[in-house]
């Protein structure tokens, strides 16, 4: 992907690898040394005064429109300066350097457009630095320049914690909770058990590297996946440990966001417990089988990349998603390999089967409902510009799922892609939402390149997706994230959530019920003239 001459991984943090409209100044660069054209385009050419204004087109795929404009401006000597405009990201003139001009083919950044100046209209190809896998056309054609529409504000009331628990390390991985307690991993490499009622830690276990995987409440139990490579079984009411087996040669290395090469892998996988065995995905692209009386393994089979999220069982079948952008189904007595689907980008999410079909997102802007039997698309719904990381939750046949910078949560119909609603979460939100009986929570995260965006926990109504109440986290000083990484859990009439500021918050499930008014002050409300 990307660039020909440049390796996927090295395209300086570009917008398909983080969505961050910065770094299309890095993407620029690289075009302009990388494609044979701009060996020969010129800044200088007196026809690009024909450029000058705005350009605006509508790029279409998979029954899917959105909007994107282009606006050229002359600068010295001749020259003529370019911005970009992307509503769905509410990018408003990003400057992309100068236009370039290699006989009728048009330079501008990373965009690459055949001009037709009788016809007055520019041709070309969304690039792989903003479209991952699909040759998406589009056709720009001169007119006003393109508006970002406002941004609706989060018309919610804000809900306070019942208590804080402080971890002392940020908390990315998803919560588990279970015989009155609440599990929480931390960077750190410690596990917390909380109490849900009181919010005061019962007790602790130390491993030896990051805890980015769900700690796995199964019986009497917790198994803990570390990035020092081990597994871990845990007493669920004492800490002690049972047994720890080692699954990875090696430590977890995981390459921060703002260093060349990051992958953004920041999870990886719990266990699954089924028909007496456990199941794990590794950071070495390996999905294993293990006994649960002492961790050795009963088989192992091989992905193409990591392994980041937790597999799935339904039955029989073991599925899981790789770093690769493959989505497996593999039989779950023997490790035999049933389907495999193509997804063209990394899958770093759960794939959740229901009703026959397994519906899973990917790092191409798809979210798919494949054939639980075959692997085959039942459907498919894009998501503009926008990474699918979040696993969904389904229940009564919905399938409730995050997504990246669209900063959307969908409400889709597992068997049809229907779609029920979408709500705008205003923010990042890669984990897996909770979900009960009437309410869905959504665990949401800043980005710092969009600065619309904000870190909330969020409770929306499941029949409309309309937001009901919110929670606001603050950024700790120095830090580069902020808000919400991973998924709430829903336990005993609480809402637990675990922050990047690294405390865990529990928040009442049911809504407050008001003060009633004192006798008192209804007889001074009633009074004629009084206040209201």
């Amino acid at each position: 992907m990307g660039f020909a001459c440049v390796p996927w991984q090295s395209v300086c943090m570009t917008l398909v690898r983080r969505v961050r409209l910065w770094h299309l100044h890095c993407s620029a660069a690289l075009a302009l040394c990388c494609t044979s054209v701009a060996f020969a385009a010129t800044d200088r050419d007196p026809r690009l005064t024909g450029l000058a204004g705005h350009w605006r087109g509508q790029a279409e795929w998979n029954g899917s429109r959105e909007p994107l404009g282009l606006s050229f401006t002359p600068a010295d000597s001749g020259r003529m300066r370019v911005a970009f405009t992307l509503p769905a990201l509410q990018a408003h003139d990003y400057a992309l350097g100068r236009a370039r001009l290699h006989g009728d083919t048009v330079l501008a950044g990373p965009f690459v457009f055949v001009w037709d100046s009788l016809a007055h209209q520019m041709s070309g190809v969304l690039p792989r630095d903003l479209v991952p896998v699909h040759a998406i056309p589009i056709t720009l054609t001169p007119g006003a320049a393109l508006a970002l529409e406002p941004r609706d504000s989060l018309e919610a009331v804000r809900r306070e914690p019942v208590w804080r628990f402080d971890a002392g390390s940020a908390l990315w991985c998803d919560l588990e909770a279970g015989q009155g307690l609440v599990f929480a991993g931390g960077d750190d490499g410690v596990l917390h058990a909380v109490s849900v009622r009181t919010g005061r830690e019962r007790w602790r276990f130390t491993t030896g590297g990051r805890l980015r995987a769900r700690p796995s409440l199964v019986m009497t139990s917790v198994y803990l996946h570390s990035d020092d490579g081990w597994l871990y079984r845990i007493d669920a009411g004492t800490g002690r440990l049972r047994w720890r087996v080692q699954l990875e040669p090696d430590s977890v290395h995981r390459i921060p966001i703002d260093q060349p090469g990051s992958r953004y892998d920041f999870y990886g996988s719990g266990v699954a417990a089924w028909g007496g065995a456990l199941y794990v995905g590794t950071h070495d692209g390996r999905v294993l089988a293990l006994d649960p009386a002492d961790g050795h393994t009963i088989w192992s089979a091989a992905t193409g990349g990591p392994v980041l999220a937790t597999p799935a069982l339904a039955d029989g079948r073991v599925f899981v998603g790789s770093f690769d952008g493959k989505v497996y189904a593999f039989d779950a007595g023997v490790g035999e390999q049933l389907w495999t689907f193509d997804t063209g980008a990394p899958v770093t999410a759960t794939p959740v089967p229901d009703r026959g079909v397994v519906v899973i997102g990917s790092r191409s802007y798809d979210l798919f409902g494949l054939d639980a039997l075959t692997g085959a698309v039942r459907w498919d719904r894009y998501v503009w510009f926008s990474w699918i990381e979040s696993s969904a939750r389904v229940a009564d046949g919905i399938a409730y799922v995050g997504s990246s910078d669209a900063s959307r949560l969908f409400a889709i119909e597992t068997r049809s892609g229907v779609q029920r609603w979408e709500s705008d979460l205003h923010g990042i939100s890669w984990g897996r939402p909770a979900v009960t009986f009437d309410r869905v929570y959504a665990a949401v995260r800043f980005s710092p390149s969009i600065a619309t965006h904000e870190a909330n926990l969020i409770a929306l109504d499941r029949q409309t997706g309309r937001a009901l109440w919110h929670y606001p986290c603050d950024r700790p000083e120095g830090a580069t994230h902020r808000g919400f990484g991973a998924s709430p859990v829903v336990a005993s009439g609480r809402v637990l959530v675990g922050g990047l500021d690294g405390t865990l918050y529990a928040f009442d499930e049911l809504d407050p019920v008001p003060r009633r008014a004192t006798a008192p002050a209804r007889r001074r409300a009633a009074k004629p003239g009084a206040a209201h």
